[in-house]
Parts: C-alpha cells; structure tokens; sequence
C-alpha cells in the first residue's frame, strides 16, 4: 500500500500563484474551499500564508519595509490569520492595507547599496 500523499503542497503551490498576482480574496477563497473538503487541516493549510505574504511584500516592496512594517504590527501574522478564518472578503481587505501600509513605508525606507 502506497504512502498517503499531502494534499497541502498543490494548494500551497496554489496560493503562491494567486499571492503572486495579488488576489488575495482568491487565496482566502480557495483557502475555505480546501479546509471546507479536509477540515483537520485548517491549522496547517493558514500557518505558512502569513509568511507567503511576507516574501511577496519584501520581493515586491523590499525587506526593510517588511520588517519595518512587522516591527510595528507584532500580531499581523495572526491578525491575517484571523481574517482568513473570518472571510474571504475580510482576508482580502486587511491583506491590502497591510500591503498599502508596507508599500508607504517603502517610500522612506533608504535604499541598501
């Protein structure tokens, strides 16, 4: 008998894609979906998305914004967590404001030489 395989890598694999275009309401639409079909796996399937938004806010905004931005919201990891369990429509609001908040700070971030 085979090893059972993970189902979680092809929707992680899916949110990176929707991360990467910035549908966010998406990404907390197919997060429900998939814990609606496996519900044991909610924990697991909304730990890495925090984390997931965090490289995309760097890679698109730079890491001294992101960290300037984690620095000053210590629970928005949870606080996107939340939201992902609240609704997609919730998700998608805070993940723009944060998102607004980090590109803000980019601004006056100095740039590294």
């Amino acid at each position: 008998m085979p090893a059972p395989h993970s189902l979680l890598p092809p929707l992680l694999a899916q949110i990176d894609a929707l991360i990467a275009a910035e549908k966010y309401q998406e990404v907390a639409e197919t997060y429900a979906a998939f814990v609606t079909e496996h519900a044991t796996t909610s924990y697991l399937a909304s730990e890495p998305i925090p984390f997931k938004l965090s490289v995309a806010f760097s890679n698109k905004y730079g890491s001294s914004a992101t960290t300037t931005f984690t620095l000053r919201n210590t629970t928005w990891a949870s606080d996107v967590k939340g939201a992902l369990k609240a609704g997609p429509a919730d998700f998608a609001v805070l993940v723009a404001k944060y998102e607004a908040e980090v590109a803000e700070i980019a601004k006056s971030v100095k740039k590294v030489a």
